[in-house]
């Protein structure tokens, strides 16, 4: 069976809200808080839940959302959460896989958020009988299943045994993944991330162990050498495309980290490719 998503969407309350399944969940829950705070009932126990705390409950959890109780006192609600019910025999497996916690904290990202944001939009399409069919079963499946991955690595990143970095941490680690191949400036990631840049900084090398500048060259590295492998792009042209700018910087920086130049690294590669031994 693919998966199906009941209902799927983002909702924001700036009035009292309430919704209760005393008898138990029927399908899987997923609830990321985004902005504001609430309160929810998971299994008997009462917790709030602030930006960045996401529920994820299998069927037959006794579950209650109470939105605007907390906030009466204030004068004013606001609670804003993406949510999620579906059944699904991937999911089935997945959830065995692991001990699942039904409440964990995380960074919500704008990738995680896209990615829930694909998934409302695919259900709408879904609905819509002019554009359903199996094509769009068949995406709302794969997405599920990308949007589950991607939120149990979001939850094994800040549920280490260790102390986990703070979520500004995370955001610049993010940032340099997805930009290091680029302009990438440590200014932008510590705006990103909503730091000064002094204090991303530190904060970085202190939950990382390197600077930002270094793990940002592990990163052109590791592109680099899968351009390196499986393209036919001459090493200027990969230098260039990994954020390395000048060649000379380039082959001075690889040759550092790998012990040999990227020309007679490139060599070695392809002539195992042929079959033959360079030594």
């Amino acid at each position: 069976m693919s998966s199906v998503v009941l209902t799927c969407g983002y909702s924001y309350h700036t009035q009292r809200f309430h919704d209760h399944y005393s008898t138990g969940l029927p399908c899987y829950l997923f609830r990321l808080q985004t902005e504001g705070r609430c309160e929810a009932d998971i299994a008997g126990r009462r917790v709030s839940l602030a930006t960045g705390d996401l529920l994820m409950l299998p069927p037959g959890t006794v579950y209650g959302l109470h939105v605007g109780e907390q906030n009466a006192a204030e004068g004013s609600i606001a609670s804003g959460d993406y949510y999620l019910l579906t059944v699904s025999d991937w999911l089935d497996d997945w959830w065995g896989r692991a001990d699942r916690p039904l409440l964990a904290r995380i960074d919500p990202d704008e990738k995680l958020l896209g990615l829930w944001r694909l998934m409302i939009a695919e259900k709408r399409r879904q609905a819509d009988e002019s554009e359903g069919g199996p094509v769009s079963g068949e995406l709302i499946d794969y997405l599920l299943r990308t949007l589950c991955l991607y939120l149990e690595r979001a939850v094994t990143e800040t549920a280490a045994p260790s102390a986990p970095p703070p979520f500004a941490v995370l955001r610049l680690k993010r940032f340099i993944e997805e930009n290091a191949t680029g302009r990438f400036k440590i200014d932008d990631a510590a705006r990103h991330a909503g730091l000064s840049v002094s204090r991303a900084v530190h904060l970085f090398k202190e939950h990382v162990g390197r600077t930002m500048m270094d793990y940002a060259t592990e990163v052109r590295l590791s592109a680099a050498l899968e351009r390196m492998k499986y393209t036919s792009f001459s090493l200027h042209q990969i230098a260039e495309n990994c954020g390395f700018g000048e060649y000379s910087y380039f082959h001075k920086v690889f040759k550092l980290r790998y012990g040999t130049p990227p020309g007679e690294f490139r060599k070695r590669i392809r002539e195992n490719e042929s079959g033959t031994n360079l030594l």
